[in-house]
Formats: structure tokens, sequence, C-alpha cells
């Protein structure tokens, strides 16, 4: 989440784990808002939609700008609409970026990291087999940051192990530029005045029209 007086920009984190538990999400996200709402010129959302994980949260007094899209992978494919067609071309893609894997936050790492301590290894295994049943492929999204050679073998590891077909494409981070900087033009970005809430249907609506 972006604060932006000026020229000067605060960048806040939430914690990554939180995509995997969307609905604390909206509590946390208003809690930051209204930290920084005082002394903020514009406030920026770095989420998307994300499976609800922010439906619910108002705009506070500088009003809030969120991104149009419904996942954060939008960030590094170029905008809502590459997003939207990439998903039009094939829904059973599980994406990797440098962040995710670097967190661990591949099947694999989360198998490791996170359900067999908790689960043991078998049951871990099969959870999480279960959550890619409808996936076929993993996409390395190579974005040039950290090293992408040792990034690429982790995903491909991981498309060996659930037996799922593997690419790479190239990055493209001129949305995630446009979080950052701007402009915040309506077809990427939703502009909410204070008090307004962000609701699902605001990005289901634009989601509907053609790429």
């Amino acid at each position: 989440m972006l604060r932006k007086p000026e020229s000067n920009i605060e960048i806040r984190y939430l914690d990554q784990g939180l995509h995997r538990c969307p609905q604390k999400m909206p509590s946390l996200v208003q809690d930051q808002i209204e930290q920084v709402a005082a002394r903020a010129g514009e406030i920026v959302l770095g989420y998307g939609l994300c499976s609800n994980g922010i439906a619910g949260v108002i705009a506070s007094g500088p009003g809030l700008i969120v991104p149009r899209c419904h996942d954060c992978i939008a960030f590094f494919l170029g905008s809502c609409s590459a997003y939207r067609q990439a998903l039009k071309k094939r829904p059973g893609t599980y994406y990797l970026t440098a962040g995710w894997i670097n967190e661990g936050q591949d099947p694999l790492g989360i198998i490791e990291n996170d359900y067999t301590p908790r689960l043991g290894r078998k049951t871990a295994v099969w959870g999480m087999k279960e959550e890619l049943k409808n996936y076929s492929h993993f996409v390395f999204i190579n974005t040039g940051a950290n090293n992408p050679g040792h990034l690429r073998q982790i995903a491909v590891e991981n498309a060996n192990f659930f037996n799922m077909k593997f690419e790479e494409i190239q990055g493209d981070l001129s949305y995630l530029n446009k979080l950052l900087y701007g402009p915040y033009l309506e077809e990427d970005f939703i502009i909410l005045k204070q008090g307004e809430r962000v609701e699902q249907q605001m990005f289901l609506n634009y989601a509907s029209q053609p790429c």
C-alpha cells in the first residue's frame, strides 16, 4: 500500500501470506489506510480484488486508488487487459514470480514450509495436489529480478513434481510502474472518493467488457 504526497512515496507492506486467507485482509488494509489518511496526498493500494480480500475497504480523506484487476499477477503482465487475455486463453495456469518463489510461496515451498510441519508430508502433498487439480501449466514470469536461472529451476521443479507443462514468459512491469507513479486512468484503476467502499461488482463490470 502506498502513500504519495507530492513526489514522495511511502510504501507499507502487509504479510504476503494474507493472499491465502483473504478474509483477514479488509480490516488490516483499512487499519493501514487510517494510519496514513491524515497526512497522505494520495493512497494507492497494491492489491487487486485478490479473492475479495479488499472488498469492503472504505476510502478515507484523500480517497483511494485501486488497481482494476482481480489478481496481482496483472502487475507483472503489463495491464489488466493482458491478464484477462491470458486467463481467457488458458485459465488453468499457475503463475510464479520472483517474489513468490523467494518467499517460499511456490507450491513446493508451501508444502515444505507450511503444510508438512502441520500435517505431515503425505497429507501435505495430497492437499496441494487437490488445490492444483484444475491447473495444467506452471508459467514463470521472468522480470529479470534476482537470479532468473535459479528461480526458473524452482519453477521447473514445481511443474515436474505436479506433472504439469512448464512455460516461461517475459514479464512487463509497466502496470507496476503506473501503480507507483501514475497516471491513474480509468481502464487501469478504480478511483474512490472519501466514504466510498470497494465492491466486487466494480471489478466484475469491467472484466466483462471485451479485451
